[in-house]
């Protein structure tokens, strides 16, 4: 029996700006997944985690009325690279890395089915609070983080969505890096981008610049400016440039200087990493390596953060399996509400460190 023909399914739980989120649950053992359902079309749009188009399987290119068109050679390359990517994302396996089980296509529909493990303790902090992460909290976290972005990073993968809400805890307590709605891999030293995907608050400066034509920017330096936005608000409490209005927001991004709470609990190490990456020119930013061997992160030296991963590799077999088509979904899906946030949160409980990941 095919995985899905085992769920049933009830209620949304919730909904963004990408689809809906629902609670699987696998009927033959009643373990939990959270089922998060895609727009193919808002994906493209957004440059996704596709980064472009999405062709049914098995697509030859053909037009309404199955004459074959001068598109196909590109569209199964694309189809190709697509899946490719999506096998990667299913074999990624770190401990602060929230696991992708198996992805689904309605090709009858519009959307795509993501089904990943359950994160039981919600998210890390949500911003903005009257009750932000002491110091301590807020390093402990930020070394998961930082851990599980060096790691994504290493696979050749951009995170572009980076903030607290997509930050999961586990019931054990540990912090996962959730939500790859628009995430993208590339080739290379860097991803150079062109998609201004993102939320508006932890959008870089050379995300909001960036205009038709322009030369990409980092993608790599976009997720260490979110990465400090982040930092800041599990420690304040708020973003450091907030507005009502997306313009004005926009513009303290790109030129108003980042400025501290008048409170003298948080150390100089703390504010001095926040500040290196939150550099408005993205060549001047600190780079990961560099956030790693931080005073902040390692108690000058005390604790290391030197890790070493194995480079997901995947076999044309894995690709071409990596997506599974199972049309009318909706009959075969249940799910029960369970969710109080607006995350799609629960875990699977624990995971111990995967021989990809351990310290070196």
């Amino acid at each position: 029996m095919e995985l899905m023909n085992k769920f049933e399914s009830k209620t949304t739980l919730g909904q963004g700006s990408y689809g809906l989120v629902k609670l699987a649950i696998n009927q033959d053992d009643n373990k939990e997944y959270a089922m998060k359902i895609l727009s193919k079309t808002k994906l493209k749009k957004k440059g996704g985690i596709l980064g472009r188009k999405f062709p049914s399987r098995g697509s030859k290119g053909t037009g309404s009325q199955g004459t074959r068109s001068q598109g196909t050679n590109d569209t199964q390359n694309e189809l190709q690279k697509i899946y490719r990517e999506i096998a990667i994302l299913k074999k990624l396996d770190h401990p602060n890395v929230c696991k992708l089980i198996e992805v689904f296509d309605n090709p009858e529909d519009d959307n795509l089915y993501l089904l990943f493990e359950l994160l039981k303790g919600g998210e890390i902090l949500e911003i903005p609070t009257e009750n932000p992460m002491t110091e301590k909290e807020a390093w402990s976290d930020f070394r998961e983080i930082v851990h599980g972005l060096d790691y994504l990073h290493y696979q050749k993968i951009i995170h572009r969505d980076l903030k607290p809400s997509n930050l999961l805890r586990t019931e054990s307590g540990e912090v996962k890096i959730a939500d790859f709605g628009i995430s993208n891999e590339f080739d290379g030293a860097d991803a150079m981008l062109t998609s201004t995907a993102g939320t508006p608050a932890f959008k870089s400066p050379e995300i909001i610049a960036f205009k038709s034509g322009s030369d990409p920017y980092s993608g790599k330096a976009a997720d260490i400016w979110a990465l400090g936005i982040t930092l800041y608000s599990l420690v304040y409490g708020q973003v450091p440039f907030h507005d009502d209005s997306i313009i004005n927001l926009y513009d303290k991004i790109c030129s108003q200087d980042l400025v501290f709470p008048d409170e003298p609990s948080t150390s100089p190490e703390l504010k001095d990493i926040i500040t290196k990456m939150l550099i408005k020119e993205s060549v001047d930013r600190i780079k990961l390596a560099e956030i790693k061997n931080h005073d902040f992160l390692t108690h000058h030296g005390q604790f290391s953060t030197d890790l070493c991963y194995r480079i997901v590799e995947v076999s044309e077999a894995e690709v071409q399996n990596s997506v599974r088509q199972m049309p009318k979904l909706n009959t075969l899906l249940t799910v029960k509400s369970m969710i109080q946030n607006r995350s799609f949160s629960l875990a699977a409980g624990k995971r111990k460190p995967s021989q990809s990941s351990k310290e070196c």
